[in-house]
């Protein structure tokens, strides 16, 4: 195996072995219309950032709008980086 192959397998392998959180997610009141008019939503988040740091809160929305979030009305869901 090439060197190139190598370091993009063990960047795969490092991605895959990250822990994750496991969580379910469900919307009311008109918010379900943005995620698909589905009210429940099961997810496994990584339970560290980019940077290392623990999972929050305002990790979890960010990743539901980037990845969960099917309408492109984040503005209907979050407004200056709050709910």
């Amino acid at each position: 195996m090439s060197s190139e192959a190598e370091t993009a397998q063990n960047v795969v392998d490092a991605v895959s072995e990250q822990p994750t959180i496991s969580l379910v997610v469900e919307f009311t009141g008109g918010l379900e219309m943005l995620f698909g008019d589905e009210r429940r939503h099961s997810l496994s988040i990584p339970a560290v950032d980019k940077d290392g740091k623990p999972a929050t809160v305002a990790f979890l929305i960010d990743h539901l709008c980037r990845e969960t979030m099917k309408d492109s009305r984040k503005e209907l869901f979050v407004l200056d980086d709050h709910l």
